[in-house]
């Protein structure tokens, strides 16, 4: 896990999360909340962001499929990191119970419309706290990273597209700004404790393909 590539992605993650930390500390959320979205908007960062999002939605299991046919060890580690990711997440979605952006605008301030996009049907009103697609997508980038690990200039692209994937949970008015600091520092962090235990040892199965493991099981 020691590598340029990690270091890379954790240091821009730490400049993100101090500096999202001061704003969201220092500003209104709902004040926050409208300036994320309506200062900079229009009908390509609404395409862009709505098909973005899904990095952090189902994305994850279909890399996961393709990693079988690199290194299924690879592909074990995303799926164990998305799942220890979720059991953080979704419980507290449940205990804290945050009403969305949605709820929120529509109960304290009925006259403020927020900026909707083409094709988002669904505004979900409560468990906003923490942003579970966040949390996905900032897992599934660092072990991207940590699995490239030798080509570092993948690494700040990995972040960058986390990034991107966590705003877009803002720009669809899906989640408040604390949310998906909240939710980047669970991926970010299960996903470390996930490679940390479970790189200790290495399997020979590990290192091999799935057509590799069916090969060998048919003889």
């Amino acid at each position: 896990m020691k590598s340029k590539a990690c270091y890379c992605f954790l240091a821009l993650y730490v400049l993100f999360f101090i500096s999202l930390l001061i704003i969201v500390l220092c500003t209104e959320q709902a004040d926050l909340h409208l300036s994320l979205t309506t200062l900079w908007n229009g009908t390509a960062q609404d395409i862009f962001f709505k098909y973005i999002t899904e990095l952090g939605a189902s994305v994850p299991f279909f890399v996961a499929v393709l990693l079988l046919f690199y290194r299924v060890g690879d592909a074990v580690v995303v799926l164990v990191a998305q799942l220890a990711t979720s059991l953080v997440v979704y419980p507290i979605k449940s205990l804290v119970a945050a009403p969305r952006p949605s709820l929120l605008f529509s109960t304290n301030f009925p006259d403020v419309v927020l900026h909707k996009v083409d094709g988002v049907t669904t505004l979900y009103q409560m468990n906003s706290f923490p942003s579970g697609h966040t949390a996905a997508v900032f897992s599934l980038m660092l072990c991207l990273t940590l699995i490239f690990n030798k080509k570092t200039w993948l690494s700040p692209i990995f972040f960058v597209l986390a990034v991107l994937t966590a705003y877009s949970r803002v720009y669809l008015s899906q989640h408040f700004a604390e949310d998906v600091l909240a939710g980047s520092a669970i991926g970010v962090a299960m996903t470390l404790l996930i490679f940390m235990f479970y790189k200790r040892k290495t399997y020979v199965w590990e290192e091999k393909t799935l057509i590799e493991l069916c090969r060998r099981s048919v003889k």
